[in-house]
């Protein structure tokens, strides 16, 4: 004779319903318990994501705008990604750089493009990098196909875009308008020591107590 239990006579329907259900995405634990921590984690192309986070933003402000700044929890941005789109980085380095509560940057193994911009947006003394981060910067591309007006017409936006971002870099960076000229058309790539010495961080990790 079989003691295997039938839970489904046993049960009313709503309790085997709720029986049914999962345990919670392992994922979206991590990013609860992050964001509770005020920990931002950007490991994937920067995109339309990073909306999500520049509001999370917004409300630590928020939450801490009686509060003077010395008191207010420090937010924390790891970084490791090859770049992305440049609509979503501007919005989240706009927010970074407008939010009142300090905002510390931390570059984890590449921070590539679209990466390395987020990583200067930090309050400036509180970027930092690890030994063996690799950053890269360059103007990006676009690869649009269109009629020769439509691509005119981006191509001025294009060139604007590209001020735009000239210019922050040369406010938030050692980088020289002379050194940018050289390497504005270039994939030009920095291991940590130059990372520091063009100020794209403020310093190497050597004991991870600094970040917490």
């Amino acid at each position: 004779m079989s003691n295997k239990i039938n839970w489904d006579i046993i049960l009313d329907e709503d309790t085997r319903e709720v029986c049914k259900l999962n345990l919670p995405d392992a994922d979206l634990l991590d990013y609860y318990k992050r964001t509770s921590n005020r920990e931002i984690l950007i490991n994937a192309d920067v995109d339309d994501y990073l909306v999500d986070f520049a509001l999370k933003v917004i409300e630590w402000n928020k939450q801490d705008k009686d509060l003077p700044i010395e008191q207010r929890k420090i937010i924390k941005v790891f970084i490791h990604t090859d770049g992305g789109d440049c609509a979503a980085m501007n919005n989240f380095i706009s927010t970074i750089q407008l939010s009142k509560t300090p905002c510390m940057t931390i570059g984890m193994g590449k921070c590539l493009s679209a990466g390395s911009m987020l990583l200067l947006s930090g309050t400036k003394g509180l970027r930092y990098i690890f030994p063996t981060t690799t950053a890269m910067v360059h103007k990006g591309s676009s690869g649009i196909v269109s009629d020769v007006n439509k691509i005119i017409n981006y191509a001025n936006f294009l060139s604007k875009e590209e001020e735009r971002n000239r210019k922050y870099i040369l406010e938030n960076t050692k980088i020289t308008a002379k050194k940018y000229k050289e390497v504005e058309d270039k994939d030009w790539y920095l291991f940590s020591d130059d990372i520091i010495e063009f100020g794209l961080a403020d310093k190497i990790i050597t004991d991870l107590s600094e970040i917490y």
